[in-house]
């Protein structure tokens, strides 16, 4: 005899637990000697080998065991009852090992060695793998199989497998008791999450098909691997699921749950609703003290299987013997013992007999719907890390009952169940009108005041305080800050202000044409006036102006430029990718009264599809701007000639707009959902840095109006006074007045040059005409008969006035001037110190002519150059260049 030989031999089972020389002793005792019991052979395939059993099914290391003790004390049980009048039931067993290969052999080993007594049913296995490849091999012997442990819902399937029953309910067999709990708590829409297996899918899909035939919405039914489940549990935190039916394998589950717990999918809104092996203690009632007992005999633990096993063969037990009665009843001659592998009928009895079983096992009631066993469902609701039996669904009456004995009153955080899903309540947030109107208020404020300094421009234009500043800038900066005014109200009006949502689009592109014009104009307006400043006095370090100023007109057409590629900008961005009124979404809120209530508040925002692009090139220009701006104004921090280029205020005012731009932006972005707070912010500052610019700008100018207006506004602004017609230093600092002597120093020599020039032309052409024979030897006498005092300037223009003031009295970080043009004919040359006339050593035609000299000074000094050069002259009385043809004079 080989070695399975011998071992199927030996795991040969009476009814007593012993084996006799391969003689089945039975367990009736002395009583049953003087009748003679036929022996029916039960096949008992069991998984043994625990390690791969662990890997291959999932199966404890001591299951296996368990489920054979169990089946050897049913049978002892069976036959110490005689359960099947004047039958014994034996046990053959064999190892399976878990392998679907293995328990097919182990069942062809015991068909071929038993060939004397024939096998009427095979009880097992625990592996749904095994079980299914026995399943399909069984019906061409005509065996009934009964299996423990085989948890698979394919093998549900009637058309595979025709004569298969378990004892072990699959999943699917408590979709029934999963309705009636999710029905008690009116659940009206539910969500399932499933592993990506048979054994889990094929419930879950059979679960689907009972949720609609019973009016319950799906949600969502997400099917997951190891490697994906954050995303689907992702997916259902997305669609706001509640209610979530699950079914994984246990050593999956404690993954899910913490990623469960770090999307917050847990406490009072939701509820799980899993599958698994419980270790029910139903062993502890009275009833089942005898299974209990036994396998303490045995030394083997309760697992989760054994009682199936128990009921197993019970279950085949009661099938023969109900089949017994049957034939007796219609009067067959049939007989248990005769059965052979040929006997189809026997077999269609049989499991007509087992289909119809109902019967209070170990483990429950027992029945069967098909192939699959129809028993209680216990539910249990996991308290403080312990499981606590809340309800029992029994499928005979189809009853959900609640106030069982052993069971414990369901909890819900809050007193309240889940909802499955919450009434969806949305309003859209909406400036609140506290806040709007004193905005309102404010900017309407600023627009008046705006006014009211572009009348002061206007009206003062020519006062000096006012027009050294630039007039024309000014009122730029005035009309740019009156649209910033204009953007911040409309930054308030939104769904509760405004009569059709359609106009919130036309708001949108407004919005954004005002405020980028009105920056433009009222920023570039002070980046121009900074920018002519830095061009004058940052252009070398050494103390004079090196250029003539900048004109309005190009500061201004520098503005334009500035103007125009906003208007280019905003106007391809509104008309290929308009802007639209679009809702987004906030946090949500729920009801404390009502869980069943949940709000989604909404923000109005404009939107178009390609805002961040538009918005980056317009934010990448302007703070360009804004950089060059910052620099500059850096730059000629020293420069302190406020009533000619208001220099110092410029400055402040171009850090106040930087700082507050960044701070707008930042916060336009940071606090968007606050639709309150973040309207404030944004408009008080704009408003407080707007108004800032535009008080900079005029304030100084209307108190040195008001306050100053008899007082030179460059030499105040220089530390001159003016004492008769001649400046005085207002300072005593030696370095300063030792700065500004080497200053006229330079200017002296300039002209001494300039003069030593025009003497030398001079000579040189008086000599050409002593010479020249047409010359009637005219004297000097003679010349200066035809000189005439015609007092004149080349320095006419305001800047031209500005650059010969800024000539004496500039820092020394400023440039040195280069040297004045020369005159064309007699001209005045505006310089220190005191004015000679020519009286004594002149000759007699220039005496003649001083009454007119002294009456061209007086005008001189009443005309408007003379407010602009309060200051001593020296008048050099020069021939001009040209000869008369007839007498050859020069004039």
């Amino acid at each position: 005899m080989n070695r399975r030989e011998t071992n199927a031999t030996w795991l040969s089972w009476g009814g007593n637990g012993r084996g006799t020389g391969g003689r089945a002793v039975t367990a009736g005792g002395a009583a049953e000697l003087g009748r003679p019991r036929h022996p029916l052979s039960v096949l008992g395939l069991f998984d043994l080998d625990a390690p791969r059993c662990a890997t291959a099914c999932g199966r404890g290391p001591l299951e296996g065991r368990a489920d054979l003790a169990a089946a050897r004390l049913a049978l002892q049980h069976v036959n110490r009852r005689r359960l099947v009048p004047g039958y014994r039931l034996r046990l053959i067993t064999n190892n399976t090992k878990c392998s679907p290969g293995v328990g097919v052999d182990a069942f062809f080993h015991a068909l071929h060695t038993r060939q004397s007594s024939k096998m009427i049913a095979l009880l097992g296995t625990g592996c749904s793998e095994v079980t299914e490849q026995l399943a399909q091999i069984v019906p061409y012997w005509n065996i009934l199989q009964m299996s423990f442990g085989s948890f698979s819902p394919a093998l549900s399937d009637r058309t595979s497998f025709p004569l298969f029953f378990r004892t072990s309910p699959p999943e699917s067999a408590h979709n029934p008791a999963r309705l009636a709990f999710v029905a008690y708590h009116k659940w009206d829409a539910v969500a399932t999450l499933s592993q990506n297996s048979d054994e889990h899918t094929l419930a879950i899909n059979d679960l689907v098909t009972e949720l609609e035939n019973n009016n319950i919405t799906l949600l969502a039914t997400a099917t997951f691997d190891i490697n994906d489940y954050q995303e689907q549990l992702q997916t259902l935190k997305d669609r706001d699921v509640r209610i979530i039916i699950g079914s994984f394998a246990p050593s999956i589950a404690r993954r899910i749950f913490c990623e469960a717990y770090r999307l917050g999918m847990y406490g009072d809104d939701y509820a799980w609703l899993l599958y698994g092996g419980v270790a029910e203690r139903w062993w502890r009632r009275p009833s089942s003290g005898a299974f209990r007992r036994g396998l303490r005999r045995r030394r083997v633990p309760v697992t989760r299987t054994a009682a199936l096993a128990y009921d197993a063969l019970w279950s085949v037990a009661l099938a023969l013997r109900h089949t017994q009665r049957e034939w007796r009843a219609r009067g067959l001659s049939r007989s248990l013992h005769q059965f052979d592998y040929s006997r189809a009928d026997t077999a269609r009895d049989l499991f007509r007999a087992t289909q119809r079983l109902n019967f209070t096992g170990v483990s429950g009631p027992v029945s069967f719907n098909g192939a699959d066993r129809r028993g209680l469902s216990a539910f249990y609701q996991l308290r403080g890390g312990n499981l606590s039996l809340v309800a029992l669904y029994d499928p005979r009456p189809a009853a959900l009952e609640l106030r069982c004995a052993a069971c414990a009153a369901v909890w819900w955080p809050g007193g309240q169940a889940p909802v499955a899903r919450r009434l969806l309540v949305t309003r859209v947030v909406t400036v609140s009108r506290a806040a709007l109107l004193p905005i309102v208020c404010l900017a309407s404020l600023g627009v008046l005041l705006s006014g009211v300094f572009f009348a002061f421009n206007v009206y003062y234009k020519h006062m000096k305080q006012v027009k050294l500043s630039s007039p024309k800038l000014n009122s730029i900066t005035v009309v740019g800050c009156m649209l910033v005014y204009v953007a911040v109200v409309l930054l308030g009006l939104d769904y509760a202000t405004l009569s059709s949502t359609g106009h919130f689009s036309i708001v949108c592109t407004a919005r954004v044409y005002l405020l980028s014009i009105g920056f433009s104009l009222a920023f570039g307006a002070m980046f121009a006036k900074t920018f002519r400043v830095h061009q004058i006095f940052v252009g070398s370090r050494t103390g004079v102006i090196k250029n003539r100023m900048l004109q309005d007109t190009q500061l201004m057409s520098l503005i334009l430029v500035l103007l125009l590629f906003d208007c280019v900008i905003v106007t391809v961005w509104v008309t290929f990718d308009p802007m639209q009124r679009q809702l987004r979404n906030l946090t949500m809120e729920y009801s404390a009264w009502d869980r069943g209530v949940a709000y989604l508040p909404q923000v109005e925002v404009c939107y178009s599809q390609h805002e961040h692009k538009w918005l980056g090139a317009l934010y990448a220009y302007k703070g360009l701007l804004l950089t060059v701006a910052v620099y500059m104004a850096w730059e000629t921090r020293g420069v302190k000639i406020p009533a000619l280029n208001d220099s110092r205020y410029i400055g402040l005012s171009v850090y106040n707009v930087v700082i507050t731009s960044v701070i707008v932006v930042t916060m336009a972005n940071a606090v968007w959902e606050r639709v309150t707070l973040a309207f404030v912010l944004i408009t008080s500052l704009i408003i407080m840095s707007t108004t800032t610019t535009l008080c900079l700008l005029f304030v100084p100018k209307i108190h040195s109006i008001i306050y100053h207006a008899d007082q030179d506004p460059v030499t105040g602004s220089l530390g001159l006074r003016v004492e008769s017609n001649t400046r005085r230093l207002l300072v005593d600092d030696r370095k300063e007045i030792y700065y500004r002597a080497e200053v006229q120093n330079r200017c002296y020599r300039r002209e001494v040059i300039q003069l030593d020039r025009e003497i030398t032309g001079l000579e040189q052409e008086l000599s050409v005409a002593q010479r020249s024979p047409s010359s009637t030897g005219s004297s000097e006498s003679d010349l200066s008969e035809v000189y005439t005092c015609s007092v004149t300037s080349h320095l006419a223009a305001d800047d031209q006035e500005a650059e010969l003031l800024l000539m004496q009295f500039l820092p020394r970080s400023a440039a040195a001037p280069p040297p004045p043009p020369p005159p064309s004919g007699r001209s005045l040359c505006a310089s220190l110190p005191a004015l000679h006339l020519p009286e004594g050593s002149a000759p007699a035609a220039a005496r003649q002519q001083s009454s007119q000299l002294r009456d061209g000074l007086r005008r001189l000094q009443q005309s408007s150059l003379s407010d602009r050069f309060p200051v001593t002259y020296r008048i050099q009385i020069r021939p001009r260049r040209t000869a008369d043809a007839t007498n050859g004079r020069l004039y």
